[in-house]
């Protein structure tokens, strides 16, 4: 054998015909170096991966992040248009003026009904009644007036 020329020493003949020394050489058993002649074989996943294409595993796991985030998102639509109908269904300040006539006019019927009925109730006591309740009707309406328009 030549050792001055810088060449690889060749393998012996028991060395090349030896295919468990080729794969303990492969899965990395063997503390031998892989010389300069020998061929190592790789697996298309792992050049899949070094070139950086999505295996299956990838692609599902993307796939089920992507469900989770579209089910949220639909909750979300779910919660926000619920909220909207809820807001949509509020009364307006029109309606409470309208609502606040009704009530005034109930208030006269009965004092009008009460009026007519007789009662043991002195006319004193009638009459600081309907001032308590004329008071109590000024306060109410004041309160609505002062308060912001809600259009």
């Amino acid at each position: 054998m030549d050792s001055g020329s810088g060449a690889p020493p060749a393998p012996h003949e028991h060395e090349r015909d030896n295919p468990q020394q080729d794969g303990d050489e492969l899965r990395g058993g063997s503390a031998a170096p892989v010389q300069e002649g020998t061929r190592v074989e790789v697996s298309a996943a792992t050049i899949t991966r070094m070139m950086g294409i999505a295996a299956v595993s990838d692609i599902k796991l993307l796939e089920g992040r992507i469900d989770l985030l579209t089910a949220k998102v639909v909750s979300m639509m779910a919660k926000l248009d619920k909220i909207v109908s809820t807001l949509a269904s509020m009364p307006a300040a029109s309606d409470i003026d309208r609502l606040e006539i009704q009530i005034g006019t109930l208030k006269s019927l009965v004092r009008e009904v009460l009026e007519e009925i007789p009662s043991a109730v002195s006319p004193r006591t009638r009459e600081k009644e309907r001032a308590e309740s004329q008071e109590q009707s000024r306060k109410l309406r004041e309160s609505i007036k002062s308060s912001p328009d809600q259009d």
